[in-house]
């Protein structure tokens, strides 16, 4: 479920044609020459009769219902889904006005045959409404745009279930979100293994791990309910032994077993004989921050396994898929951390290379217990979720609100009083208490806006906190003195 800032998010970035969705077009595409050739920012979900309407709402409510539900038919069949509970389906009368983010239905009249489907950008009023839509051409080739209708044909409304937004926290607050640093040094790995088929025995521990990225856009507990009862037919398409996120992993095959994850056979030698394959998940679907919490996982879940078997961290014992077959794996870490993206150019052996020191050298800490500092290649252009349409001089990220952001890990301990705040690095942005003098907090970014430099953290509650540790002067790029100490 999510909250209506969320929503008018989500429909700024359609119309905008940056929404970070896998379905949305990144290049001029054309698959079908009955119609034109998708502009980037087009949606097809389906990958058929290319942009439709249909495939806007089938993304939105993907999205809406955490990749859960996707919606099925023609535009008119819509209210006929039985969507997920909370959600409702209301018959357009005279007096309605509906909602940003309600999903608009034309039924009736000139759409009787297919049906047309939108999403509501403006409620309007009684006579007419701001609808955000694809197709309207009917040359299926543009991203979402706007327009005004007079509700002609519309017979339906399908309305999902609204988030309630973050409250402001009461003034008697007197401390800020806790976070539970010690929590997160913790794996929670689910090891209920496959049941539909049972693989191959090794008759050895592997002798090295090897680092995937997923391409998709489930998260473990969601390769767990598509894959634990599986049959031959569909883990020969692949299955590696552990599927990894931010919030925990599935190992699907026991260590002492082998896996299909390099596609280079089974018999001894290769990789699939001699590897522990892990999968990073959500390639297609996260932020860039999201993404690198689910590599984090991977990669200490590594050091674990590699720990336990009593092998060092090297290039013998980490591993890239496409070490051992042709393949773009994997990709997005390519990106992030070597600067190419296979997915249009060819793997260098320098850029394999500096993908495996990274993941080696993350790995090595974590074995140490450590925790590891993340970094990113400086030329990285910002994902649609984190928006960046510009960087200065010393790699600083600049969003669409003029903030200066970048990934940093470390600890800061304040040695005065220091307010934090909910939403954003804004003094007017509501307050969530005070951080004390003494108070030790992990934060994952730090960024320069409203005379300030701020850090952020995830508080126990799931929520960013953000908090200014010392001064800063726009025009001169000067910082005053840091109100704490930085480990």
């Amino acid at each position: 479920m999510k909250t209506q800032s969320q929503i008018n998010k989500r429909l700024r970035d359609y119309k905008n044609g940056v929404v970070d969705s896998p379905y949305r077009v990144k290049r001029w595409t054309s698959y079908d020459a009955s119609f034109g050739a998708m502009e980037p920012g087009a949606i097809d979900v389906d990958r058929s009769y290319h942009a439709q309407c249909a495939d806007l709402p089938t993304d939105y409510i993907l999205w809406l219902t955490d990749n859960k539900y996707r919606a099925w038919g023609n535009a008119k069949d819509f209210p006929n889904n039985k969507f997920p509970e909370g959600w409702k389906i209301v018959e357009n009368k005279p007096s309605t006005i509906p909602k940003k983010g309600w999903i608009a239905v034309f039924t009736s009249g000139t759409y009787a045959q297919y049906g047309h489907i939108g999403i509501v950008y403006n409620g309007g009023n009684t006579t007419s409404f701001q609808i955000l839509e694809q197709n309207w051409n009917g040359w299926a080739n543009k991203k979402p745009s706007l327009r005004w209708d007079n509700y002609y044909g519309l017979t339906h409304f399908i309305v999902p279930p609204v988030a309630k937004e973050i409250e402001e926290p009461k003034k008697d607050v007197k401390s800020a979100p806790k976070q539970s640093i010690k929590k997160s040094s913790s794996i929670k790995v689910n090891t209920n293994h496959i049941k539909g088929w049972t693989m191959t025995k090794r008759g050895r521990k592997p002798k090295a791990v090897v680092i995937h990225n997923d391409a998709g856009t489930m998260n473990s507990k969601q390769y767990y309910n598509n894959l634990v009862n599986a049959d031959y037919n569909r883990l020969a398409r692949g299955i590696a032994h552990a599927y990894a996120d931010r919030n925990g992993i599935w190992e699907a095959i026991s260590e002492d077993r082998i896996a299909w994850h390099v596609s280079d056979g089974v018999q001894p030698g290769s990789g699939n004989f001699e590897t522990y394959g892990i999968e990073v998940n959500q390639s297609m679907y996260v932020s860039d921050k999201d993404f690198l919490k689910n590599e984090q996982t991977a990669l200490k879940f590594a050091a674990h396994k590699l720990k336990k078997w009593g092998l060092p961290a090297n290039r013998n014992t980490v591993r890239l898929h496409n070490e051992f077959s042709y393949t773009a794996c994997p990709h997005r870490s390519a990106k992030l951390h070597a600067g190419i993206d296979p997915t249009k150019q060819a793997w260098s052996k320098a850029a394999q290379l500096k993908l495996k020191d990274y993941f080696i050298k993350q790995i090595r800490a974590y074995m140490k217990g450590d925790t590891p500092k993340i970094t990113t290649v400086k030329n990285k252009p910002g994902s649609a979720s984190t928006p960046a349409n510009r960087r200065d001089m010393n790699g600083w990220k600049v969003n669409k609100y003029g903030t200066y952001y970048k990934t940093e890990h470390a600890t800061f301990t304040p040695n005065t009083p220091i307010k934090t705040h909910y939403v954003g690095p804004f003094r007017s942005c509501p307050v969530s208490g005070v951080l004390q003098p003494g108070q030790t907090i992990k934060y994952d970014t730090v960024c320069k806006q409203d005379g300030h430099v701020w850090i952020s953290y995830t508080a126990y509650n799931g929520k960013d906190v953000w908090l200014a540790i010392r001064t800063w002067d726009k025009n001169t790029d000067s910082v005053g003195k840091l109100w704490g100490t930085i480990k």
